[in-house]
């Protein structure tokens, strides 16, 4: 067979290899020892989004993200002194500005001085590992945040590990009064004009529970839903090439499920927390949440050789005023009294009701015991006043009984049983009074 046929056949085995090749969806890339492209199969245009054309002679580092670039140029060290790389991964910048994640296999061609790598495109599965790892942080967080704008927060900082945000606002929707509150918002948003805006087409974007893009503002709007009830708004202000794009889109929908969940959880589980510690009428501390307190504040004291006092109250006439007038009247009177008693106090200090209409004070560090003095004659003031209940104007007062730390006890036992004892002593003695 003469040397002509067989350069022939040589050419078309080539062809017809090439062929093969460009049906690979990974790339095939051979660049030169300092890192320019001096070939690429068809899949290193779906990859990197330019024409072959356009990549050849390109300096492949140009296009690696600049976050692992000082990797990159490691491994390539690495591959110019012999070591074949089946593993590594980057992530380069496609021409439309999109961040595409590679693994590499390369080896160093020496006898021809190129290297030849093939890069395949993972990040459709690092998006998911993403999109799962954020799933499972947003849920996590709605467990162990402990406030709902920690929880925000945590989410906003979990939405940047997946979106290039640059503005983000959390709105929550109250149906009963049709408005709506930013829960959460980072420090660039407008927040009177976003809600000027917002407001404007609030029954819209509430009744179609979808997607919704303010492409000359650059603002994508997401629903967030919980049982088929729209809870609220997740804003995110991010780059031009995530506008109307479907994986976006996609992503900002699944997401805000798993946000409107957390916030759902969330807000029970404060809710049921609150339940837990606080009266729900006057929505002070209650007997556990007290007892937790004090339970501090005796070993701070004891520890810090500090002085403390507990007061004991109970409202004279309270009963003939309830029985009078009626529970709801009743109710609104142990509110107020709540409120004046809070008003009295540092916001240190703790106020709770016992049961009925008993409250008890802590004041967590006084230094002397006319501190005391002083606090409790101020409430005692306060509860003279006439209260207003509808039409109704009452006049009750105050017994109130003072145990001190370290002078009556150290024990929330001992401190209790002396403050009880000296409030009913101020009781027998006619009310309106403090006895320590």
């Amino acid at each position: 067979m003469s040397s002509d046929l067989n350069d022939l056949l040589d050419q078309k085995k080539l062809e017809s290899l090439s062929h093969y090749i460009d049906m690979l969806l990974d790339a095939i890339c051979i660049v030169d020892k300092d890192g320019h492209f001096l070939f690429l199969s068809a899949g290193a245009e779906r990859i990197f989004g330019y024409t072959r054309e356009e990549l050849l002679g390109k300096q492949m580092l140009d296009m690696v993200h600049p976050d692992d670039r000082e990797a990159t140029l490691h491994v390539v060290d690495d591959i110019m002194k012999g070591q074949e790389t089946t593993d590594f991964e980057n992530r380069y910048i496609r021409k439309d500005g999109q961040v595409v994640y590679l693994l590499w296999s390369a080896k160093w061609a020496s006898n021809e001085e190129f290297r030849i790598a093939v890069a395949r495109d993972i990040s459709r599965s690092k998006r998911s590992e993403a999109i799962q790892s954020a799933t499972y942080a947003i849920s996590e967080a709605a467990h162990h945040e402990e406030s709902l704008s920690a929880l925000y927060k945590r989410i906003h900082q979990i939405m940047q590990t997946l979106l290039p945000i640059s503005d983000f606002v959390i709105a929550l929707y109250d149906e009963p009064t049709q408005n709506l509150t930013f829960a959460y918002s980072s420090i660039y948003v407008d927040q009177e004009s976003l809600h000027a805006h917002l407001s404007e087409n609030l029954t819209s974007w509430i009744d179609s529970k979808k997607v919704c893009f303010d492409i000359e503002n650059g603002w994508i709007k997401v629903p967030l839903c919980s049982a088929e009830k729209v809870i609220g708004s997740l804003i995110v202000k991010v780059g031009a090439e995530h506008i109307n794009n479907e994986d976006s889109q996609n992503l900002l929908e699944y997401i805000s499920t798993q946000i409107a969940a957390a916030i759902t959880r969330k807000q029970l589980h404060d809710r049921l927390r609150f339940l837990a510690m606080y009266d729900h009428l006057t929505g002070l501390a209650n007997r556990e949440l007290f007892h937790d307190r004090i339970q501090h504040a005796i070993s701070r004291a004891l520890r810090q050789q500090t002085e403390l006092a507990l007061f004991y109250l109970d409202l004279d006439d309270f009963k003939q005023a309830n029985d009078n007038f009626g529970h709801d009247v009743g109710d609104a009177l142990l509110q107020q009294a709540a409120e004046r008693i809070q008003s009295c106090v540092r916001s240190t200090d703790t106020v709770a009701r016992f049961g009925g209409d008993e409250f008890v004070v802590l004041l967590e560090t006084i230094n002397h015991q006319q501190d005391a003095k002083n606090i409790a004659d101020k409430i005692r003031q306060a509860m003279a006043k006439v209260f207003v209940v509808g039409n109704c104007e009452i006049y009750l007062s105050t017994s109130i009984g003072i145990a001190l730390l370290p002078a009556h006890g150290n024990i929330e036992k001992i401190l209790l049983q002396h403050a009880d004892k000296a409030m009913y002593e101020a009781k027998r003695l006619g009310g309106n009074q403090y006895i320590i």
